[in-house]
């Protein structure tokens, strides 16, 4: 979701500019992609003494997204409790921006000087570059020896899966939807819409009663990349923008265009935000904590922040499909994947870490946290979570398949691309075709480039 920049500095003078950068994780995961928390860590969880082993001390690095609030907490947690069952083990931790990760982990690989384990996108123009560079390592045989299929969903796997090998571990799925405000819906005698006629009727009672519908805000550019992956969920179908994203049809293909000019009428209809282009997310928040509007079009990744702030009165709905013909797949993607280096000395051990964390005996950690991992089958009805991240997780585990957040399977040019184009499409500026056939023009100039990988 943000720009690639070229890293041409030394690794060693990179790494002392980075420590000085104060970089940071993400919880609002502005989409995917998201804003990280602003400041760098670098930590080691307690639980590091020797406690008398003969077995060979072996020291990981370990490079993240979280450097604070309640996911770097959990960090910390599972690494302590894993140093302390398994003492011959130190692992130490840095926390990066998105962006600086992004831009640091391929020439630390390539020098030497890389993390043994890390974060990173799982998409095809992150992930699976690394995958086809032979940077990131083959998991396919740890993970039969550990029994992943079994305990990880198929469609993570499938997600850092290329060329028929398992390149890393996918978590912290976040989906996106609408949050509305329980109390305004029923004073207006009104449930959460089971299609999208219905949406569109519930979004004209409010305007009727003077009350803008939905917040929905642009001047950060990200929370467009999330309206597209919504409106092209409903109207084509998660199938379609899958064959999309893997190349095998354009994103021109027929319907595309269409389900972009719908984004636009919920705008040109005064169903959404006035003058979104100027509201920033956080008072875009702000507005719908104060119920100045019913409904908050935005990710799971706010629903910490939701119930803080409105306790019981919000819930979650999924953009209901525009018809039949539509598979109901929620729109969602997975915020990172945890990855190993290819050029790491100690794959077993770092291998024996990244299951752990994945673990059933760490699930609590991660639920309590607020954070889906990609693990089925977990029993989170004695875990401490507010009904409605349950309702959340409960909407998922019904899910048979995943529709796309897209912009965090695309290569930074397409994103760039995409970004510009739906601020001129809500502006009126642009009609859904033309930004189609922008958004296919740079996704054939990165695939040509090297810098995606296709099927």
């Amino acid at each position: 979701m943000k720009k690639r920049t070229l890293v041409t500095m030394g690794i060693s003078c990179l790494l002392a500019v980075l420590a000085g950068c104060a970089p940071a994780s993400s919880s609002d995961n502005s989409g995917s992609g998201s804003e990280r928390a602003e400041s760098q860590k670098e930590t080691m969880a307690d639980g590091q003494e020797d406690q008398g082993t003969t077995e060979e001390k072996i020291e990981l690095t370990m490079w993240d997204l979280r450097t604070e609030g309640a996911g770097a907490k959990m960090i910390d947690t599972i690494i302590g409790d894993f140093m302390k069952e398994n003492p011959n083990i130190t692992i130490k931790r840095s926390a990066f921006k998105v962006q600086d990760l992004r831009n640091t982990i391929k020439p630390a690989i390539n020098s030497g000087e890389g993390p043994d384990i890390f974060s990173y996108d799982a998409g095809a123009g992150y992930l699976g570059v690394l995958a086809k560079a032979g940077l990131a390592l083959d998991m396919s045989a740890y993970s039969d020896n550990y029994g992943w299929k079994e305990r990880i969903h198929d469609w993570a796997l499938e997600k850092t899966t290329y060329d028929g090998k398992l390149y890393g571990v996918a978590n912290e799925l976040e989906m996106l939807g609408i949050y509305y405000n329980k109390k305004m819906f029923e004073e207006a005698g009104l449930k959460p819409p089971k299609t999208y006629d219905e949406f569109l009727n519930i979004c004209q009672l409010f305007k009727e009663k003077g009350v803008t519908p939905l917040i929905m805000d642009d001047k950060e550019q990200w929370p467009g990349f999330h309206y597209e992956s919504i409106w092209l969920n409903s109207f084509v179908g998660a199938d379609k923008v899958k064959e999309a994203v893997s190349g095998k049809i354009p994103w021109t293909s027929n319907g595309f265009g269409d389900a972009l000019d719908k984004l636009y009428q919920v705008y040109d209809s005064g169903y959404a935000t006035q003058k979104p282009l100027s509201l920033a997310s956080e008072d875009a928040n702000k507005a719908f904590y104060a119920g100045e509007s019913p409904m908050r079009v935005t990710g799971t990744w706010l629903v910490a922040a939701c119930v803080e702030k409105m306790g019981e009165n919000v819930g979650f709905f999924y953009l209901p499909t525009a018809s039949e013909e539509v598979d109901n797949c929620p729109p969602g993607g997975l915020g990172e994947a945890v990855v190993v280096n290819a050029k790491t000395k100690n794959a077993d051990a770092a291998m024996k870490f990244v299951d752990y964390m994945f673990s059933n005996a760490k699930m609590e950690d991660w639920y309590e946290a607020g954070l889906i991992p990609s693990v089925k089958d977990v029993d989170y009805s004695t875990f401490e979570i507010s009904s409605l991240f349950r309702d959340v997780v409960d909407e998922i585990n019904r899910s048979e398949n995943l529709g796309e957040n897209i912009d965090v399977l695309m290569p930074p040019k397409v994103n760039d691309v995409t970004q510009n184009y739906i601020q001129q499409l809500i502006a009126g500026k642009l009609d859904g075709a033309s930004c189609m056939k922008e958004k296919q023009k740079a996704f054939e100039e990165e695939i040509e480039a090297g810098n995606y990988s296709v099927e």
